[in-house]
């Protein structure tokens, strides 16, 4: 294992994981991005498209909050005729709801230099892997596939992260044999909860080590 690849692997935080993608060893680490399950991880580069994206839930439920159907209605009357309101600013004060799990858009691209198989062609099949639940056609207790760990550029690193969508276009170069010497796949991934402050301080999306602790 050559040294660069041990450092990707400390960079991932399991040193056990097989690394399958890109080998160009000439692009610097700030463009590219590393996608892993504790097992395998994907070496690419990110594309333009990538891009995170938070959002916070806020609702108005004093919009509509006057005294009866029938006061609604003469308000309605009384604003059509005169041009007057009983509507008033606090009516409008929004309230918050909770934050949606961050979402990621990873734009990953994947190209060969010497082996499509390992470069391109296993890359696929693992991300076919990271979004597969393991469970059984009828019984038996199956296991829901894995939280992922995403690097990109080894200054975005989030961990347990839940693979949503993989999209794998068909229309790529391909060599003799079929295989794909060139590949761009747009992924949709996200966190298992909202990030909250507490967790941004203990260096979640900055740190490989980060861990979940859960207050009582």
């Amino acid at each position: 294992m050559s040294d660069e690849e041990r450092s990707i692997q400390n960079q991932q935080g399991d040193a056990a994981a097989k690394i399958i993608g890109n080998t160009d060893f000439r692009l610097a680490d700030a463009r590219k991005c590393w996608l892993s399950d504790g097992e395998t991880t994907i070496a690419g580069v990110y594309g333009p498209g990538t891009s995170i994206e938070i959002s916070a839930e806020w609702t108005q439920p004093l919009e509509d909050l006057t005294p009866g159907s029938a006061m609604r209605t003469a308000s309605a009357v009384g604003q059509a005729v005169t041009g007057a309101t009983m509507i008033k600013a606090f009516n409008t004060r929004q309230i918050w709801t909770g934050n949606s799990p961050t979402q990621f858009n990873l734009e990953l691209m994947l190209y060969a230099l010497q082996d499509p198989e390992v470069e391109v062609m296993q890359p696929l099949r693992a991300l076919e892997y990271f979004i597969a639940p393991d469970v059984d056609m009828f019984w038996g207790i199956g296991q829901i596939s894995r939280a992922l760990q995403l690097n990109i550029g080894r200054r975005v690193i989030y961990q347990y992260l839940v693979l949503n969508s993989v999209s794998v276009p068909f229309d790529k170069e391909m060599d003799s044999q079929g295989r794909f010497v060139r590949c761009t796949v747009n992924l949709s991934l996200s966190t298992m909860t909202m990030v909250t402050k507490d967790m941004l301080k203990k260096g979640y999306g900055t740190k490989s080590d980060f861990q979940y602790q859960f207050k009582n």
